[in-house]
């Protein structure tokens, strides 16, 4: 008799659950058509979720990697975490591109100033942006042009283009990263025009920078010879030109009187600093990043996040 009960009971829920969620019947028009009180076809349709009569199922859940980014924000402490999906090595970062913009103007809005380093994720996620216009925005370099051939990826240019797409007022530092003594830097700090826009990267509510590799000989044309091999030997990551360790612990570098950049302190200051980098070969730099809270949210790949767990 208990059986053929809970049989019954069991029988009503289905037909309750099938109402409401195949056939789309408000909880109001349920009580009506089977004469209880909305209230208790409401509790019976959470009973049946608990009876296991209801399943929720999310399409693409692990394909989304949703569980992954939640355990490397817990592990890191980090605001968001976002994982960028892509085939293979070749299109990499503009995938990381794609993933950086729909996260960025999800949380991009009126009044805000956003700064800029450089980079190829960072250049491909100004790409990757929809054009729209963003009342009383302000975009800002955070530090100075640096002397390569990938001119869409220098922070002048990144700081241009995405102006451009969401009508936002550019602010430039009309500088190289790095110049030739202390002398000149104190000269440049002490102009008006510089003066006013460093007033402005102050005012950052959001940056979006790329993590360096601190071993790439591709600072060796910028830097020089003496000044990469004290960084490579110490460091393995840069950001905005503020090189880490793999703790995430901030190297003060003999040739900080020579930086045209965003001030270490200043930097961390932003409220937002959002890292878009990927790549096995960039794990220890995007590690000591997270792990030292220069950034707090990070876009990376499915390969590197793994490994950050």
């Amino acid at each position: 008799m208990g059986i053929d009960k809970e049989n019954k009971k069991r029988v009503e829920y289905i037909r309750i659950a099938s109402y409401y969620y195949k056939w789309g019947l408000t909880q109001n028009e349920i009580s009506k058509k089977i004469n209880v009180s909305r209230q208790k076809v409401n509790r019976m349709l959470k009973e049946c979720v608990k009876l296991g009569i209801v399943k929720f199922v999310i399409p693409e859940l692990e394909d989304s990697y949703v569980k992954l980014e939640s355990e490397i924000e817990k592990k890191y402490n980090l605001k968001a975490v976002r994982i960028a999906k892509h085939g293979c090595q070749e299109n990499l970062y503009s995938a990381l591109g794609r993933t950086g913009s729909e996260y960025l103007m999800k949380i991009f809005s009126d009044g805000d100033t956003i700064g800029f380093s450089r980079g190829r994720s960072v250049s491909n996620l100004v790409d990757s942006i929809n054009p729209r216009k963003i009342k009383d925005t302000t975009a800002v370099q955070l530090m100075g042009g640096w002397n390569n051939e990938n001119t869409n990826g220098n922070s002048d240019e990144i700081v241009h283009r995405f102006s451009e797409k969401v009508n936002a007022r550019p602010a430039k530092l009309y500088a190289p990263v790095v110049v030739e003594s202390k002398i000149l830097k104190e000269a440049i700090l002490k102009e008006a025009s510089f003066l006013k826009v460093y007033d402005i990267i102050k005012s950052c509510s959001i940056s979006v920078v790329g993590i360096g590799n601190a071993k790439y000989p591709e600072l060796i044309p910028t830097m020089g010879e003496k000044d990469y091999s004290y960084i490579k030997d110490k460091a393995v990551g840069e950001i905005c030109t503020h090189f880490f360790d793999e703790n995430g612990d901030y190297i003060k570098t003999p040739f900080n009187d020579r930086v045209i950049s965003v001030e270490y302190e200043d930097y961390m200051n932003i409220p937002i600093r959002i890292g878009v980098a990927g790549s096995l070969e960039k794990l220890k730099a995007i590690k000591g990043a997270v792990a030292g809270k220069i950034i707090n949210v990070l876009i990376t790949d499915f390969e590197t996040a793994k490994h950050l767990l």
